[in-house]
């Protein structure tokens, strides 16, 4: 077979290579295009996935923060030295820094709870942290302004300083009337005793076994829950590669 290579249209195959070359060239960009779109699609989840992270884990150890200072343990011990007459001027300041713990935990609480007003699951368990600090606080209002009113020899009248520690030992009756059974124990003390000292030192007896009680069932329940919820978390932000 002769081929005669002036009667090839070679204008004909030009276009037709150059053609078949643009088809390449576009797909090759198309797939560029794709891939680098996957690229972005990918970091915008790498960077979502790293904030969730460090959102939880920020929360995580702010919670840890404030759980682990708040211990029944202080509240038995401060409070039997105070009733024995064993209290001293290291264990009052020690009680003043718990104080001021108290109050860094409950500005902390409040920031997570802004921080975290579009994260819902969260706030179930802020709440059960927050009702262990209130129990804790309401044993440190109480033992704080018995102990100076009452060790301190302050300078106010013998009536102005009866009075105020008359309203805290009511406000630790309330507490302890809320489980029955303290009741007839309380209302004997309130018959058998006259100086409003003793009956504050009987009342905080029972005061700081209620607070270390309820502060212990609301702790082992708070960390059945902190560890459902991370666990939970954890998922979702393990998975937000996958799902997008």
């Amino acid at each position: 077979m002769n081929i005669d290579l002036y009667t090839i249209d070679w204008t004909a195959i030009g276009s037709i290579a150059t053609t078949i070359a643009l088809i390449f060239a576009f797909k090759s960009i198309n797939a560029s295009n794709k891939q680098n779109k996957e690229n972005r699609k990918l970091q915008i989840s790498l960077i979502r996935k790293e904030q969730e992270q460090k959102r939880l884990d920020e929360m995580v150890n702010n919670i840890l923060e404030i759980i682990h200072s708040i211990k029944p343990i202080d509240v038995l011990d401060f409070s039997s030295k105070w009733i024995d007459g064993a209290f001293t001027t290291e264990d009052r300041h020690k009680l003043d820094h718990m104080a001021e713990q108290d109050q860094l935990n409950y500005t902390r609480l409040n920031i997570q709870l802004i921080k975290l007003k579009n994260y819902p699951t969260a706030k179930p368990l802020l709440a059960r942290l927050n009702t262990i600090r209130e129990i804790y606080g309401s044993w440190a209002k109480c033992i704080n302004p018995l102990h100076v009113f009452i060790e301190s020899g302050n300078k106010l009248r013998a009536e102005e300083r009866e009075a105020i520690i008359a309203n805290i030992v009511h406000q630790m009756v309330n507490t302890c009337k809320k489980n029955p059974e303290y009741t007839p124990i309380i209302s004997d003390i309130c018959k058998k005793k006259n100086k409003i000292e003793d009956i504050a030192r009987d009342v905080m007896n029972i005061f700081e076994t209620e607070i270390s009680k309820q502060i212990q069932a609301h702790k082992l329940a708070f960390e059945k829950e902190l560890y459902e919820f991370v666990k939970k978390e954890q998922e979702r932000i393990d998975s937000i590669i996958d799902i997008e």
